[in-house]
């Protein structure tokens, strides 16, 4: 448990559990502030010193959600993204992953009398309102981060709000939500939890649904050395890239930023809302950088890119409809 974090302590903290690659860790945290947690392909904002709102990048992709006080989350690091089913690394499908995991999480609601249901995508619900949202993100070694943040105070209809403050220029796209869209666990219980408690839920919930066994808790000190200014810059817009195609998607867009050199793909950067471990955006990058802008060609780089089994983009279809769909968009 780690109360009242910095965004920098808590990217540590993940990017440490990472790195680790032991038998798995969950961690349950709040962060302190008014806090917008863009996902990893969200192209970020000029923040203004004075908005009042930090933004922060997630290692874990999807749409763009509060993350800071009146919320809780949790980050569930496994040494491989079938690692609670199976020894072999690719048993749960992509699209199988936040099913499998979310379940310790509706149990723990269920624990403490919370009807939260996943009706699939990216969304944890209660009587069809947003309560808390999933993403994933497995890496170059096939790690796997399983982040959760659920409305505890607070619920996510401020989010409109914060990025008004954070990104007037509408950098970062998200729908407008209400507060009849919207739930909290303060709404549905009358109050607020205190961490202690949702944590042991949260134990109890996985151990339940999914059979895990805890050693322990384990205190660990989170010395804070992540370049998180670096980390949220990596993605920002760019004049040289100045042709732009909008993708929707079951959870909000992906959105291309390109250039062309003739009638080659000069340089691409994918972003948005989309869920995609970071070796598949890197692979797809490279691989459409020098290929020729017809639809065939722009499709067979994307097609052998997501033929392989560690390869992934949710939130768009079937891998034949990502596919035709950015071929078409690159070939306008």
């Amino acid at each position: 448990m780690q109360p009242r974090l910095s965004p920098r302590a808590s990217l540590a903290a993940d990017r440490r559990l990472l790195d680790q690659r032991g038998d798995g860790a969950l961690r349950v945290y709040t962060i302190a502030g008014d806090v917008v947690a863009l996902g990893r392909w969200h192209l970020a904002p000029d923040v203004a010193p004075d908005a009042g709102v930090q933004v922060w990048r997630r290692h874990s992709g999807g749409r763009a959600m509060p993350w800071g006080d009146g919320f809780v989350a949790l980050s569930l690091v496994l040494p491989h993204r079938s690692a609670l089913v199976s020894t072999y690394p690719f048993a749960l499908a992509p699209e199988q992953v936040m099913n499998r995991y979310v379940r310790g999480v509706l149990r723990a609601c269920e624990l403490g009398g919370i009807a939260a249901f996943y009706p699939g995508r990216d969304l944890i619900t209660v009587d069809g309102r947003i309560f808390g949202m999933a993403s994933f993100e497995v890496d170059a070694r096939g790690t796997l981060l399983f982040q959760v943040v659920l409305a505890n105070e607070r619920d996510a209809s401020v989010l409109p709000a914060l990025l008004d403050r954070a990104d007037p220029g509408g950098i970062v796209r998200t729908t407008m939500l209400t507060a009849a869209d919207t739930t909290s666990i303060a709404r549905l219980l009358g109050h607020a939890l205190d961490l202690e408690e949702l944590a042991g839920w949260l134990v109890r919930g996985y151990g339940e649904r999914l059979g895990v066994r805890f050693a322990g808790r384990h205190q660990f000190l989170v010395d804070g050395e992540f370049d998180d200014a670096g980390w949220l810059a990596a993605r920002r817009s760019r004049a040289d890239l100045d042709r732009h195609a909008v993708v929707p998607g079951q959870i909000g867009v992906l959105e291309l930023h390109f250039a062309r050199d003739g009638g080659r793909i000069r340089d691409v950067c994918l972003a948005g809302d989309f869920i995609a471990s970071s070796p598949t955006v890197v692979a797809l990058e490279e691989g459409l950088r020098g290929c020729a802008a017809e639809p065939g060609a722009l499709a067979a780089v994307v097609h052998g890119v997501l033929a392989q089994p560690e390869h992934f983009v949710l939130g768009l279809g079937p891998p034949a409809r990502v596919a035709d769909a950015l071929a078409r968009e690159l070939a306008a």
